[in-house]
């Protein structure tokens, strides 16, 4: 793998932040036009594959929709412990959909909600997550310690059970793996920005294209064969920066809806930059 193996995702106005201790910038943010809906930012750079999810493949994706599960964080070195000052990574970020009770859920008295929850480290020792999850679909560092470098000393794992991997941020790195993103049941979910610019000289030819294939929209049983399951986008050799507004019309989630970004070369690899922003619509907290 020559690109980059992690990749910057955030879910900007969730509508729950775990975060007591207040580690967290603020959850919300605002765009220039004044929209505060549910926003998912992904950003990547690297050298374009033959094939590649954005941030690679999580380790192991666990469906969560009939039975929550809590989250398992730990890594594999002691010094990434929130209590000793010059440690590593203090604490990461969660980012999923959640019920605060199993109970709750099955009963159909809790709507899950999208979620950013901070868990603090404990070096080698297992933490557990506050909120139960139907999916997580990133983890990223959020505080460090006076003598980090500001990334993490260890391999920092997202489990569930413990010791079943689902992400990982690798050690040196910040971010998880990963390219894919669930919604809520309900959310109406739309791309509204896909952004490229190449930071090397593309000659004639070169070019990426970036695929969002999207499964169990509108009906639990999507067809992978509709043309509309996949959006394309493609950026070539001429021009060193490219914007699109792409979705003229949003997508209907149900509970096994999700998302996975791709990229693909086209000739040359080559160095580039791609920013994915898909919006839901605000649902009460």
């Amino acid at each position: 793998m020559a690109g980059i193996a992690y990749v910057y995702k955030r879910l900007w106005n969730p509508d729950i932040v775990v975060d007591p201790d207040g580690i967290l910038p603020r959850g919300a943010r605002q765009a220039i036009n004044g929209d505060n809906r549910p926003t998912y930012h992904i950003k990547w750079h690297g050298t374009t594959q033959a094939a590649e999810e954005l941030g690679t493949a999580a380790s192991s994706v666990k469906d969560g929709t009939t039975t929550p599960f809590q989250i398992t964080v730990v890594s594999s070195s002691a010094s990434d412990d929130r209590d000793t000052a010059a440690g590593m990574v203090h604490s990461v970020a969660l980012i999923g959909i959640s019920v605060a009770s199993i109970q709750n859920y099955k009963m159909g008295t809790e709507t899950p909600k999208t979620t950013v929850e901070v868990v603090h480290m404990n070096g080698t020792t297992d933490v557990l997550s506050t909120r139960y999850y139907l999916w997580v679909d990133h983890a990223y560092a959020c505080e460090w310690g006076t003598g980090a470098t500001h990334d993490a000393e260890g391999n920092i794992t997202i489990e569930s059970p413990a010791n079943t991997t689902l992400i990982t941020i690798l050690a040196t790195y910040n971010e998880s793996n990963g390219g894919a993103w669930h919604f809520k049941e309900g959310a109406e979910v739309k791309t509204v920005a896909v952004n490229f610019a190449n930071t090397a000289t593309l000659t004639a030819g070169d070019g990426v294209a970036v695929l969002g294939t999207f499964t169990g929209f509108d009906k639990i049983l999507n067809d992978s064969n509709i043309t509309d399951s996949v959006d394309t986008y493609s950026h070539m050799h001429y021009g060193e920066q490219i914007e699109y507004k792409p979705s003229l019309f949003s997508r209907y989630a149900t509970k096994a809806s999700k998302v996975v970004w791709s990229e693909k070369l086209i000739a040359n690899a080559k160095a580039i930059d791609i920013e994915i922003v898909q919006q839901t619509p605000r649902s009460p907290r």
